[in-house]
């Protein structure tokens, strides 16, 4: 019989984790051990048998109780394992401990991941990517001709891209953005900063859109593996929306990758207008899940829903 156990991160041995999350065919950058190891606090994991399965559980602590949450820039995490080993069974196994241990979950899983029970509630969530595998020149012939008006007037205005380091390129979007991103704090952004400094399974890296002038119209910050390019952090100033520097800086960034065997994960929203944005370079939807389950005593379960 297959052993599941609970693992706090300190007990993991992180060369057998990522090999796992490198193994799935579900793999996300997300679960990586030292990218995890940044983004939260504290967190555990289900470990089936010798790494053969995984589940990070990301956890914090109230009221003397403990429940899993979504850390910042983790879109998405989940059970991670070979999909001939991880059948149904086995992933309900996984959601039932999980359970047992965490009496509050909230949880964002990718599409493979999913299963169906009672207490768990699944609400469906956007996510946009865009395959990169083909020339350029076929990427953007499925341009919407409102995004190639806007790419016109950018390069018209004589707009670069340029690599930019992570301190600068976080700075920028903290001033552009200060007050109006009131889920992340000033200590998340240096997790990204942390994430860094580890480079095996993953890179981050970050581009920087600049005028003739020299002045930063627009920032993206990138999560990076050779199957998937994540844009976890991107804005732009005043400046840069007239000069529609968000599509250039996409737009340049396919440029540089396309005909490469990775996809563009604009990461998702449910904002109208930034949908249409996205969707504009001719990228798909792929789903994802946000599980939610609350088993709190009262009056805890009526405090946090």
């Amino acid at each position: 019989m297959p052993n599941l156990r609970l693992l706090d991160a300190a007990e993991i041995n992180p060369r057998l984790w990522d090999a796992c999350i490198s193994r799935a065919s579900n793999s996300r950058p997300y679960a990586y051990f030292h990218y995890l190891n940044a983004m939260t606090d504290r967190w555990k994991a289900l470990v089936m048998d010798d790494y053969r399965l995984v589940m990070p559980l990301p956890f914090k602590q109230k009221w003397g109780i403990q429940y899993v949450y979504r850390p910042p820039f983790t879109q998405q995490l989940g059970i991670f394992a070979d999909n001939k080993f991880c059948n149904e069974s086995i992933r309900k196994e996984c959601y039932e401990k999980a359970l047992q241990l965490f009496p509050y979950l909230h949880y964002s899983i990718d599409a493979e991941s999913l299963i169906s029970l009672p207490r768990l509630q699944a609400t469906a969530q956007p996510n946009y990517v865009l395959d990169l595998s083909q020339p350029y020149e076929t990427i953007c012939s499925q341009y919407h001709p409102s995004l190639i008006r806007s790419l016109k007037k950018a390069r018209h205005a004589g707009l670069q891209l340029q690599e930019a380091s992570l301190e600068q390129a976080i700075g920028w979007y903290q001033t552009w953005y200060r007050g109006r991103i009131p889920g992340l704090k000033k200590k998340d952004y240096h997790r990204i900063l942390h994430a860094s400094s580890h480079t095996e399974y993953y890179q981050i890296h970050a581009h920087q859109v600049m005028d003739q002038s020299g002045k930063a119209l627009a920032i993206a910050v990138w999560l990076c593996t050779s199957r998937r390019r994540i844009a976890i952090l991107n804005g732009c100033n005043d400046g840069g929306r007239k000069l529609n520097a968000m599509h250039f800086l996409f737009d340049e960034v396919i440029r540089q990758y396309c005909n490469s065997a990775c996809v563009l994960d604009f990461e998702g929203s449910s904002l109208p207008g930034v949908a249409r944005f996205i969707h504009s370079f001719g990228a798909s939807t792929e789903t994802y899940f946000t599980l939610h389950a609350n088993r709190l005593p009262l009056p805890f379960r009526w405090m946090k829903k």
